[in-house]
């Protein structure tokens, strides 16, 4: 803060598939504040720092998709997961299954339909167009803010519907931050 910087962008704070690649933190397994960087009391505790210093923090949210694991497994907290079941949060009928391409994964990225409903990778995309994916979603961004984030870069917002991704938006506090 004393720098100068008013802001931070953390990576994504949920619980993700094991790993030390950067990109197992965009590997969903819950939305338990809970990865490899540390748990909630320590991600609670280093916005609250931040806050102090004058710096907000907006953290990197994972909300188009959950895995790309096509075998079963347990996540950095223990969590249980396999590709489109994920106790207590999703199962099969809450992700798209685009039926555009052979293997469901995205083709064309000339292609609207393939790019917002098909696998990005092979992860598992969820359908944000369900009132109970949405109400999932905006409760774990609910609950980051509840530490006290700014708001949200959302991750692979391209892969969303434009007015999936509003009606979750709207669904958040006057002021949060949204980037994408």
């Amino acid at each position: 803060g004393p720098a100068g910087y008013g802001w931070v962008l953390t990576s994504p704070p949920q619980e993700h598939v094991l790993g030390e690649e950067w990109w197992t933190a965009y590997q969903p397994v819950s939305y338990l504040v809970e990865s490899r960087l540390g748990t909630r009391e320590e991600f609670a505790a280093m916005v609250a720092t931040c806050a102090d210093a004058g710096v907000a923090i907006v953290a990197d949210a994972v909300i188009n998709h959950m895995t790309g694991q096509d075998a079963s497994g347990v996540g950095w907290a223990g969590s249980a997961y396999e590709h489109y079941e994920y106790p207590g949060l999703y199962g099969f009928d809450d992700f798209h299954h685009c039926g555009l391409t052979p293997n469901d994964d995205i083709a064309r990225y000339d292609d609207l339909a393939q790019v917002t409903t098909c696998e990005l990778v092979n992860l598992a995309d969820l359908d944000t167009s369900s009132p109970g994916v949405r109400a999932t979603i905006v409760g774990y961004l609910e609950d980051l803010l509840s530490l006290g984030v700014a708001g949200f870069r959302i991750d692979a917002a391209k892969h969303m519907a434009t007015q999936d991704l509003a009606a979750i938006v709207a669904e958040l506090p006057a002021g949060t931050v949204i980037m994408q």
